[in-house]
C-alpha cells in the first residue's frame, strides 16, 4: 500500500470518528462520498460545508499557522456565490484539541503560499494552500458559546 492510500485511509477514518462530534455543532451532515476528490468538502448540510484536517502529531500553536489546500478556498468562493447565506468551516483535529475557522473573504484573515509535499505519488508536488494564522483559529468549543 502506498503512503498516498495510507493518508486517505487515515483521513476518512478520523472523518468518521469526528462526524458525531460536528453534527452536535451543525446539526445532522451528509459525507461527502467521492474519495479523494480535493475540491469537495468532507461534510454538508443545508447550511453548512465543512472541511476536516486530522493533524494527529501537531500541537496547536506548533507552527505559526494551520493550512488547506487552496482548491477547497475557491470551492468556497463558488458556493458562496451562488448562496450567500451559506456558511463554510474548517476544523483541524489536532494532538491537543479541535481547532476552526470560519471561511471568510477577509484576506487579512489568511495568505496564499506554496508548498511542497510527497505525497506518494513518486515525487515533491508544488501545492498552492492556504495558510490561516493562529490568532484567526479558535477552540472548537468556542463556537458553542456563540
Amino acid at each position: 500500500m502506498t503512503r498516498l492510500q495510507k493518508d486517505l485511509i487515515n483521513g476518512k477514518k478520523a472523518e468518521h470518528k469526528v462526524k458525531p462530534i460536528l453534527q452536535e455543532l451543525f446539526g445532522k451532515l451528509k459525507s461527502t462520498d467521492t474519495y479523494n476528490d480535493k475540491e469537495r468538502f468532507d461534510f454538508y448540510n443545508k447550511s453548512y460545508f465543512i472541511e476536516h484536517k486530522d493533524r494527529p502529531t501537531t500541537k496547536f500553536g506548533r507552527y505559526d499557522s494551520l493550512f488547506f489546500d487552496k482548491v477547497k478556498y475557491n470551492r468556497y468562493l463558488s458556493l458562496v456565490k451562488d448562496n450567500p447565506k451559506l456558511r463554510c468551516f474548517i476544523v483541524w483535529s489536532c494532538k491537543d484539541d479541535r481547532y476552526m475557522w470560519e471561511f471568510t473573504q477577509d484576506t487579512e484573515e489568511f495568505y496564499e503560499q506554496v508548498n511542497c509535499f510527497d505525497r506518494g505519488r513518486g515525487g515533491v508536488e508544488a501545492t498552492k494552500m492556504i495558510h490561516v494564522p493562529n490568532k484567526y483559529i479558535s477552540p472548537f468549543s468556542d463556537f458553542y458559546k456563540e
